[in-house]
């Protein structure tokens, strides 16, 4: 087992090449940490697109109106779809509003 004393005193030069590109980025500290977390793990490091998906959804949620499909995708740089799927809770129960007095199916005796 590594000992506490050798990965303190642990500079760029003693890392793997492979390794040295991380450690320019986060720091040596940084990459002992992931180590400690994630060693021997697959680690998938995400685009920043995907950092963001969950804000950009809730805004699109939030600022949708049932008029403005277009402009969400184009403000947000999505598909119809994407705004479709996202937002498709909020149609289906704008669907289900009825008209005070309307009657539904059950309400028949047939």
């Amino acid at each position: 087992m590594i000992t506490e004393g050798i990965l303190e005193n642990l500079a760029m030069d003693d890392l793997q090449e492979k390794h040295r590109e991380y450690a320019e980025v986060i720091g040596v500290e940084n990459i002992i940490k992931l180590s400690e977390t994630f060693g021997g793990s697959r680690f998938y490091i995400p685009k920043k697109q995907e950092l963001v998906k969950n804000r950009i959804f809730r805004a699109i949620s939030e600022e949708y109106d049932g008029t403005n499909i277009r402009e969400l995708c184009m403000k947000y740089d999505v598909s119809e779809s994407t705004v479709y799927k996202v937002v498709k809770e909020k149609i289906a129960k704008g669907k289900k509003k009825s008209i005070p007095g309307q009657m539904s199916l059950a309400d028949y005796n047939i």
